[in-house]
């Protein structure tokens, strides 16, 4: 109902004449109807409604000509002046209300027209101007990444080299997520299946070099809150990566399997592969420790999954999607 009544005031009004026209179409066919079916009531409280319905549609000179109409035919005004003879004081009284009552439905519902049309323009420039500002910090980012990248090249030090790619991957998972967050139409969500998607392909030609590779990514397509997205995102960028580091040494091949999924307490993010699996004695390296702490922020917990081959980590986020979209959709990167 909302709805319906911001888009009929900021809708563009039909010609002036038409709205004259209709209003005396229907004080005509009130007219008819109280002549058919005496009202209960006071008879100008049937043409209430044609002063709001032509206030509405064709705004407020209209709606106060329907006013004077309906006054001046609802309670035999007219004859009145014809039998020159003087209103009775109650008769005055509900012809001086009924004036007073449908120039004030005019005047507010023109004055909310008026309000309507400014949010509308307001929300219009808002929004174009958040898609500016996440069209050039997604470009800004994509600059930034591009110069660790090229940083990255020219360093002789392989832990620094390393370093740097690592940056450069998470920048570019912010930058996704500006880029996603542009494109979705809602100002503040980001549909994170498709985001994860493209994270996805982009890691795994980033990481993979020559190696036989696979990322898959089966999600439910979802909408989430912009710095939600942001953490889901980073979270598989660091098991993916580390995933890609020490799953498949020696050139070895296989699959690296991103999966995002709605459970009755929020939600799940789970990357598995099927790699050599992680020794026991293994120390938390600063992906691992990233990973805690961007779902500990977000009161999720982070666990580990059996595998017969590989290794998987299971991310539970106690967060509620804005909106679900679709079935599941698979992918291969």
């Amino acid at each position: 109902m909302e709805n319906l009544i911001v888009a009929v005031l900021s809708k563009k009004r039909p010609p002036a004449v038409a709205g004259y026209i209709v209003c005396c179409g229907l004080v005509l066919a009130v007219l008819g109807l109280e002549h058919l079916f005496p009202p209960a009531l006071h008879r100008y409280l049937p043409f209430l409604p044609v002063v709001f319905f032509t206030s509405i549609f064709f705004g407020r000179p209209v709606g106060l000509f329907a006013t004077l109409l309906s006054a001046t035919f609802g309670d035999g005004v007219i004859g009145l002046v014809f039998h020159r003879r003087s209103p009775a004081a109650d008769e005055l009284l509900f012809l001086v209300l009924f004036v007073v009552v449908g120039a004030a439905i005019a005047v507010v519902i023109e004055a909310l027209r008026s309000a309507v049309c400014k949010l509308l323009a307001a929300e219009a420039e808002t929004s174009l101007l958040l898609d500016e500002l996440a069209h050039r910090t997604r470009n800004d980012l994509m600059m930034i990444a591009s110069v660790l990248g090229l940083q990255a090249m020219r360093q002789s030090d392989p832990h620094a080299r390393e370093a740097l790619e690592s940056a450069v991957a998470r920048v570019r998972v912010i930058a996704e997520a500006q880029e996603r967050l542009r494109k979705s139409g809602k100002h503040g969500e980001v549909e994170v299946a498709s985001y994860l998607r493209a994270l996805g392909h982009g890691l795994a030609e980033l990481l993979r070099d020559v190696r036989p590779i696979r990322v898959r990514v089966l999600a439910t397509p979802m909408y989430v809150d912009a710095p939600v997205a942001v953490s889901i995102g980073l979270i598989a960028n660091e098991l993916v990566t580390n995933a890609f580091k020490y799953a498949f040494p020696d050139g070895q091949g296989g699959t690296v399997q991103i999966t995002l999924e709605s459970t009755g307490d929020g939600v799940a993010l789970s990357v598995e592969d099927d790699g050599i699996g992680v020794a026991p004695s293994k120390k938390d390296g600063l992906g691992t420790r990233l990973v805690q702490l961007l779902a500990s922020h977000l009161g999720g917990t982070v666990h580990g999954t059996p595998r017969e081959r590989g290794h998987g980590v299971k991310v539970l986020l106690p967060i509620k999607p804005a909106a679900t979209v679709l079935a599941a959709v698979a992918t291969d990167g």
